[in-house]
C-alpha cells in the first residue's frame, strides 16, 4: 500500500474546484472544458499551490497536451481545453488518464 501519487490531471481538477480561482481559471458553464482568463495568476497564484514548485505557462501549456487536453479551436467554446475523462464533479475520472 504505497501512497497516493497525484497526477498532473488531479491536480489541476482540484484548482479547478476551488471557488476562489474561478476569475483565473474555470469550467465552462456546461463542464466538459475549461478556459484559463488570466495567465499571469494562474502561474503566480493558483499552480505554486497545488504544484508546490513554480511553473512556466508553456511548461503547463505543454503538460496539458502530454495528458492528450485538446484546445478547442472552433467557437462557442474557442480557447478552452477538452478531455473527455477531465470533466467537472467527476475528478475520479482523472485515475483513467
Amino acid at each position: 500500500p504505497g501512497r497516493d501519487i497525484k497526477t498532473f490531471p488531479m491536480k489541476l481538477h482540484e484548482v479547478l474546484e476551488r471557488l476562489e480561482y474561478k476569475k483565473v481559471i474555470s469550467w465552462l458553464p456546461h463542464g466538459r472544458s475549461f478556459v484559463i482568463h488570466d495567465q499571469h495568476a494562474l502561474i503566480s497564484e493558483a499552480l505554486p499551490r497545488f504544484f508546490n514548485k513554480a511553473v512556466k505557462y508553456t511548461s503547463f501549456t505543454r503538460q496539458l497536451q502530454l495528458w492528450g487536453f485538446k484546445r478547442v479551436i472552433k467557437n462557442p467554446d474557442a480557447g478552452s481545453y477538452f478531455h473527455q475523462l477531465f470533466l467537472r464533479g467527476k475528478p475520479e475520472l482523472t485515475k483513467r488518464m
